[in-house]
């Protein structure tokens, strides 16, 4: 089992990754601790989802559309103001 310092490992990083694919575990020492360069396999899938999963659906379209549309603008004055009446709601409740 041959060892390679950090130093010869940054060195030769790439060289080092191949032939840990290829050939298996490399070992890196770091003082008197060893890490080792594997390939990693990931432990889950990554899930797939079917065509049209996050579609929306023909009711939710609907509902959207039939939400009024506001003709002005949030603005930050607006904003604070929403924000105050909701905390003297909570305040008074």
């Amino acid at each position: 089992m041959k060892a390679y310092s950090v130093t010869e490992a940054k060195a030769r990083l790439g060289a080092l990754a191949d032939m840990a694919l290829k050939k298996g575990p490399i070992y890196i020492r770091r003082g008197q601790r060893i890490l080792q360069l594997v390939e990693a396999t990931p432990n889950e899938a990554i899930p797939l989802h079917t065509e049209g999963h996050f579609a929306v659906v023909a009711e939710r379209a609907a509902y959207l559309n039939s939400l009024p549309i506001d003709s002005e603008p949030l603005n930050r004055s607006i904003l604070y103001s929403a924000r105050r009446k909701g905390r003297a709601r909570t305040l008074a409740g």
